[in-house]
C-alpha cells in the first residue's frame, strides 16, 4: 500500500530531489522509510534550525530545491529564523512540517494535544511564499522566479494513510510581450550593477559588459558573477572611495537583477547615475528603492539580447585590475586593516583557483571581509546571509552545501559558531568536506565597535573549538593570527576533503562595508 508518507517522497523524487535534511520526532518519523525507499538521501541535523539553514545552503550552493523535513510545534517554530534568511535572500527551500493529527484538530481552539498549535502555518505568512497541503503546488512555487521558502503542512494521520503518488505540477511558461531593448543612444558611460537575481547571468553579464563598454559593480549575492580577474569587474564593493569615486564618473546605470537594497547602497546614499534602466523578472521589487527610466522585464539569463543592436563600444574606464591592487595596497598600508588583507590574501592563496571549494561566510567581521573583497573565481562561489544577516548561518548552511558533495569553507566568529555547534554531529556523522574556521576574538567583534569601554554584553567566555571539535569526531587545530601557519593549515584542511575546523585567535578591525563605518553623504 503507498500512504501519504510515499507519495511525499515520490513527488519530491520526481521533483530530482535527491538529498533532503531532517529532524526525527514522533509525528513525522513514517517519512525516513518512505525517503528511504524513493532513494532520496536524509542528512539528519541535530537542530530544527540547521534542517533549514543546511536546505538553503544547499540550494544556494547547487541552484536546486533544498528541502527541510520538521516536525510538528516546536520543531516547526524552530525553523523561524532560518526561513526568515532564506525568504529574505530569495533561496528555493521547501520546509515540510506535520501537524497534530487531523482527527483531533478543532479549528481555532487548543485542545492541549501534544505540540499542538491553533494555527501553525500563521507561523510562516511573514517569511514564505505560500503556506499549503498541496505539495505539487509547494514544488512549482518555492522554484519560480522570484524564487522563495514554501511551508507545506501534513497532518500526522495522513502520512499512514493510503494516498496515490500525487503527480508534480509543472511550472508553466509566463508569456509577457517582447521587451524593448536598451536604447542605441544610451549615455557614453555606463555603469552595469549586478545583484543576486544574476547570479547564473555571467554570459549574460559579462555579453552587456562588453558590448557597452561598462564596469561591472556586483553586490554580496552576486558575487562570481564573472570571474575574478575579469577585465570589466570592480574587484572591491562600492563603499571603498575609489570604487564609489567610479561610480559617480558614470553617467547612466543598468541594473541587472537586484533591489538595490540598504546595505549595498549605503542606505541609498550611493549616488547611482541617472539614466537608470532595470533588467528584472519582478518589476516591482526592482524599482522600489530608485526611480528608473526604463524596466526590461525579463530573467537576466536572456539579457544578452538587449544590446545586440547597440554597435561595440570601447571601454570607458581605467584598468580595474590596478584599482583593485590599490585598494588592498591602501589596506595593507593601514595598521588597522593590514591584518584584514593579509587574511584575505592568505585565504585566497589556500584556497586555489582549480577546483576550488565555495565559501560560505557568516555575520562577522572576518565575514563582512569576505563578503566585499574576497577574489571570487566562479558563479555560485561565495555565499553571505545578506537578506536578513543572520548571525549564526554559515556553518550550518555550509553542511547543506557540502552535503550536496560540494567541497566547502565555511569562516564565522566564536559568538556565531555557537548557535549551531551541535551541526559538527552531522558534518562528523556524514564525513562532509567541509572546513571550518573559526574567527575567535572573544566575543562579538563588531559590537565593540565604536563601544569599546562599554559594557555591553558583546564579551563572551572563551571557548576551547579544538577540544570541542575532537568530541564531535572532527579534527581540528588552534592558530594564532593569520600568518603562514594559517595558511598552511587552511590550505592542508581544504586539500583533505574532510571534517576539519580551525581555530583561528585574532582580532579584525572592521571594513568601510560595515554601516558604522560608512561615509556621511548628502541624500
Amino acid at each position: 500500500m503507498s500512504t501519504g508518507a510515499d507519495a511525499v517522497a515520490s513527488a519530491l523524487r520526481d521533483a530530482g530531489v535527491e538529498v533532503a535534511f531532517g529532524l526525527p520526532g514522533v509525528h513525522n518519523l513514517a517519512l525516513w522509510p518512505a525517503f528511504e525507499r524513493a532513494g532520496i538521501r536524509i542528512v539528519g541535523a541535530r537542530h530544527e534550525q540547521g534542517c533549514a539553514y543546511a536546505a538553503d545552503g544547499y540550494a544556494r550552493a547547487t541552484g536546486k530545491l533544498g528541502v527541510a523535513l520538521v516536525t510538528t510545534g516546536p520543531g516547526a517554530a524552530n525553523t523561524l529564523g532560518a526561513v526568515g534568511e532564506a525568504w529574505a535572500s530569495h533561496s528555493p527551500v521547501l520546509v515540510i512540517a506535520t501537524d497534530i493529527p487531523s482527527t483531533l484538530r478543532r479549528d481555532g481552539v487548543y485542545r492541549g494535544v501534544l505540540h499542538e498549535t491553533t494555527d501553525q502555518a500563521a507561523l510562516f505568512a511573514p517569511v514564505t511564499k505560500l503556506r499549503t497541503r498541496q505539495l505539487s503546488e509547494a514544488i512549482a512555487v518555492a522554484q519560480e522566479p522570484p524564487a522563495g521558502p514554501v511551508y507545506v503542512e501534513v497532518p500526522t494521520d495522513a502520512l499512514g494513510a493510503a494516498a496515490p503518488p500525487p503527480g508534480v505540477r509543472m511550472s508553466g511558461g509566463v508569456l509577457r510581450p517582447e521587451p524593448a531593448p536598451i536604447p542605441a543612444s544610451l549615455p557614453r558611460r555606463p555603469l552595469v550593477w549586478v545583484g543576486g537575481g544574476a547570479k547564473d547571468a555571467g554570459d549574460s553579464v559579462d555579453a552587456i559588459a562588453r558590448r557597452l563598454g561598462a564596469p561591472v559593480v556586483t553586490t554580496y549575492s552576486a558575487r562570481g558573477v564573472l570571474p575574478a580577474g575579469h577585465p570589466h569587474l570592480v574587484p572591491a564593493p562600492p563603499h571603498e572611495p575609489e570604487v564609489t569615486k567610479l561610480v559617480e564618473q558614470a553617467d547612466c546605470t543598468i541594473v541587472i537583477g537586484s533591489d538595490l537594497d540598504y546595505m549595498n547602497t549605503m542606505a541609498w546614499q550611493l549616488p547611482l547615475p541617472a539614466p537608470r534602466i532595470a533588467i528584472n523578472i519582478d518589476p516591482v521589487d526592482a524599482t522600489k528603492n530608485y526611480d528608473f527610466a526604463q524596466v526590461i522585464h525579463i530573467d537576466a539569463i536572456d539579457a544578452s539580447d538587449t544590446v545586440r543592436h547597440i554597435e561595440r563600444r570601447e571601454p570607458w574606464f581605467g584598468d580595474l585590475a590596478a584599482l583593485g591592487t590599490a585598494i588592498r595596497d591602501r589596506l595593507r598600508a593601514a595598521p588597522e586593516t593590514a591584518p584584514a588583507v593579509e587574511f584575505l590574501e592568505r585565504t585566497e592563496a589556500s584556497l586555489g583557483t582549480s577546483d576550488s571549494p565555495i565559501m560560505f561566510a557568516d555575520m562577522c567581521i572576518a565575514g563582512y571581509w569576505l563578503a566585499g573583497h574576497l577574489a571570487v573565481t566562479r558563479s555560485r562561489g561565495l555565499h553571505y546571509p545578506m537578506g536578513w544577516g543572520t548571525l549564526g548561518w554559515a556553518f550550518p548552511a555550509g553542511v547543506g552545501a557540502a552535503a550536496g558533495g560540494t567541497p566547502t569553507v565555511c569562516i564565522v566568529g566564536d559568538g556565531g559558531m555557537l548557535f549551531a555547534i551541535g551541526e559538527l554531529a552531522a558534518v562528523a556523522q556524514e564525513q562532509l568536506p567541509l572546513t571550518v574556521v573559526v574567527v575567535d576574538d572573544g566575543g562579538y567583534g563588531m559590537l565593540r565597535f565604536g563601544h569599546e569601554h562599554e559594557a555591553n554584553g558583546s564579551d563572551l567566555s572563551p571557548v576551547d573549538f579544538v577540544t570541542v571539535a575532537r568530541g564531535f569526531g572532527v579534527e581540528a587545530v588552534a592558530i594564532d593570527g593569520f600568518g603562514p601557519e594559517y595558511g598552511d593549515a587552511l590550505a592542508a584542511a581544504v586539500a583533505a576533503r574532510a571534517p576539519r575546523l580551525l581555530h583561528v585567535r585574532a582580532q579584525l578591525y572592521p571594513p568601510v562595508t560595515t554601516s558604522p563605518r560608512w561615509p556621511i553623504r548628502s541624500t
